[in-house]
């Protein structure tokens, strides 16, 4: 059964709703009634339930997380392999959105916004690889971002552990997250913790730019990029981008992980440098010398190599742009073509795969190659000269691009004119300056100089439309701190206060509207104050008729402590509570101490029957009906009726101590309790 909603999984975990499906388990919200607290159930599912290698895949990521305490990884509660029930695993529950939403909804974030999520996601990565753990899988989808703006890296379902040997393939399990796999991992070789350095750059460059940096129609064709293209740089799509993000990026995304930053430490350091100092210029060569044989190379090394190089045959280089007045072309990498003659001019983190040449005719392969090239340069002169041979381009999307933005001054497009169409618009459905159409169409493939034709939206202002501000972050401020910013931006303010554990009492948790929204000037924003935590006083429960175990089990999951306990000869069945110092529902201090009376047998009396002679006794009272397990076995079969009706039927450990079966009844009852099918209580009680 795949659907648990309603459920009540180990007796302490009701199953709530559905609130995430992956691909191999179901993620419920769920209510533990033993700590009163929600939390995360991860499920597997039941076509993998009997599957050795997914059942092993999912207890692994209890294993990995188990090893983790980190604010930036989501927790691990606890793990069930009932044998009679669904395997899961209990998590913390993160109320929030994950990157992948998040970008949805935004389309791409501030350099600022994408270092503030890349640091928390590298202090992450940082604590699990200083554990021994390789998340294999940092993607948006797997970074949750809270409502304080905390991000929390999750799923370490295909977590390694750096010590074994275990390879990540690409098959139809990766095609989801095929965009972000390095390129270790797309050629089966073991990942080390630089894998998720990779990772985690792709995902900055998705975040920058509001696109992937490499893409395909198909799986394969992505990971063919991942191997032997380098993309733009983000700076080239979004020109505001400082020169030290590009550097953090690019480097991260080295398709030689021994050229990669070698700690998330280290790259953390740089993310923090270049917090401090958007000015920042890190001075990362480019170089990317692949395990391959593939390397980057500059503009200048290209003709170097052209010249010189008698020891390696080269199969693939970029053409050497003879016209020095031509301007440079931008190819985007979903459009680009695969042949040599139509690839965009050498960047400097563009990668060439060359191999060894010979040993016995090395230099003569090596001159007649550089003969042919030259001679090759000097008749595409010639040709250029004489004005035969026009060079073709292919168009790039500027559909959704903003004109002023991102194209008008981007010498990334110097190979093109342009024309502007002006459309006026007051849909709302467009941004002012937003291109909704061009000719020609991407992808076609045309001469350099050659005129597009965009239509860019011109958003025709209401004159009664009112002026608007984004609301500031007040975050963990005072809240007269808070006021005081949002009276800056001509804001008014409400308070509403809300207990918090973690937000110390009179200091902001939120506000509503969040931070970064639009809103008219004037608007009131309510500002939500931290009142300190909770009431943590506990009501103390009625312990009459228990058993000493089950009464000091019960005070300690409501956070209190069993006192002093003493006897005294009662008609009540023996080993049962008939007192306590502290009466029931009594509000008191988290840690208070209650004592119990435990019913002791009369001199006279004889065996009443609740005692089997392998320490099982039976209590009744009007809301449970409490099973002492024996201490003679491992586990046993435990059966409790009540009026007819069999409310409790379990095999239990009995190092559990009891066995619990709570009842809500009214009137005389029959209770029935049986003990591995032989009976052990049989009589009447009055439920009042």
């Amino acid at each position: 059964m795949d659907n648990y909603v309603g459920q009540t999984l180990g007796g302490r975990y009701e199953v709530r709703e559905v609130i995430g499906t992956g691909g191999m388990a179901i993620v419920y919200k769920a209510y533990c009634t033993v700590l009163n607290r929600y939390v995360a159930i991860k499920v597997l599912k039941d076509e993998f339930s009997s599957d050795e290698e997914f059942r092993k895949r999912f207890y692994n990521e209890a294993q990995a997380v188990a090893k983790l305490s980190q604010n930036n990884i989501v927790s691990i509660y606890d793990v069930c392999q009932d044998t009679e029930g669904p395997e899961y695993i209990v998590m913390e529950l993160c109320e929030g959105v994950t990157l992948k939403e998040y970008l949805r909804k935004k389309h791409r974030l501030t350099w600022q916004e994408t270092l503030f999520f890349a640091q928390q996601v590298a202090r992450a990565l940082d604590h699990a690889h200083s554990r021994g753990i390789i998340h294999q899988d940092i993607k948006p989808q797997n970074i949750m971002l809270l409502r304080d703006g905390t991000a929390k890296v999750m799923d370490f379902g295909i977590a390694s552990f750096a010590n074994s040997q275990e390879t990540r393939k690409v098959s139809t399990e990766a095609i989801g997250s095929v965009h972000y796999i390095s390129p270790e991992q797309a050629k089966g070789i073991t990942a080390d913790f630089r894998t998720d350095l990779y990772s985690l750059g792709v995902v900055m460059y998705e975040m920058l730019t509001g696109t992937m940096p490499f893409r395909g129609d198909t799986a394969v064709a992505v990971v063919m990029q991942h191997l032997n293209t380098v993309p733009p740089v983000p700076s080239s799509i979004v020109p505001e981008i400082p020169k030290a993000m590009d550097e953090i990026v690019m480097h991260a995304m080295c398709a030689n992980a021994s050229q990669r930053y070698s700690s998330a430490q280290d790259m953390y350091r740089d993310m923090e440098r270049l917090r401090t100092n958007p000015n920042l210029v890190l001075n990362y060569s480019g170089r990317d010398t692949d395990l391959d044989a593939t390397r980057a190379i500059s503009y200048d090394e290209t003709v170097a190599q052209m010249r010189n190089e008698e020891e390696q045959q080269t199969q693939y280089m970029p053409r050497v742009n003879p016209d020095k007045n031509r301007r440079r072309v931008y190819q985007p990498v979903d459009e680009a073509d695969d042949e040599a003659e139509q690839a965009a001019p050498v960047q400097d983190f563009k990668r060439v795969r060359t191999q060894p040449a010979s040993k016995g005719n090395g230099g003569k392969i090596a001159i007649g190659a550089v003969i042919v090239l030259l001679l090759a340069a000097i008749a595409y002169m010639a040709s250029g000269l004489l004005g035969g041979g026009a060079e073709t381009v292919s168009v790039p999307n500027f559909i959704t691009l903003n004109y002023e933005k991102d194209v008008r001054d981007n010498s990334a497009y110097n190979a093109f004119e342009f024309e502007v169409v002006d459309r006026k618009d007051s849909s709302g459905n467009y941004e002012d300056g937003e291109i909704i159409d061009q000719t020609p169409k991407s992808g076609q493939q045309v001469e350099k100089g050659t005129t597009i034709r965009l239509t860019v939206v011109t958003v025709e202002e209401d004159s009664e439309t009112e002026e608007t501000v984004k609301v500031p972050s007040v975050l963990g401020k005072s809240y007269e701190d808070a006021q005081s910013a949002l009276r800056a931006r001509g804001l008014s303010s409400t308070r509403k206060e809300e207990n918090s554990d973690s937000v110390e009492a009179g200091y902001v948790i939120r506000t509503e509207p969040e931070p970064g929204e639009e809103v008219a000037v004037g608007s009131t924003v309510t500002v939500i104050v931290s009142s300190g935590p909770a009431n943590t006083n506990k009501k103390v429960p009625d312990l009459t008729g228990m058993t000493q175990s089950a009464a000091k089990a019960l005070l300690e999951s409501m956070g209190l402590e069993l006192g002093d306990v003493r006897e005294q000869e009662s008609d009540s069945p023996a080993g049962t509570v008939i007192g306590q110092t502290v009466a029931a529902d009594t509000e008191v201090a988290k840690g208070t101490k209650v004592g119990i009376v435990i019913a002791k047998a009369k001199a006279d009396d004889g065996d009443d029957g609740g005692d089997q002679g392998s320490g099982s006794t039976v209590s009744v009272t009007q809301s449970a009906v409490t099973v002492t397990l024996p201490t003679d076995r491992d586990s046993c079969s435990v059966t409790v009726s009540v009026g007819g009706n069999e409310l409790y039927h379990h095999t239990v450990r009995t190092s559990n101590g009891t066995a619990v079966c709570k009842v809500a009844y009214s009137g005389v009852r029959r209770v029935v309790v049986t003990l591995d099918g032989s009976t052990i209580y049989d009589a009447d009680y009055d439920f009042g």
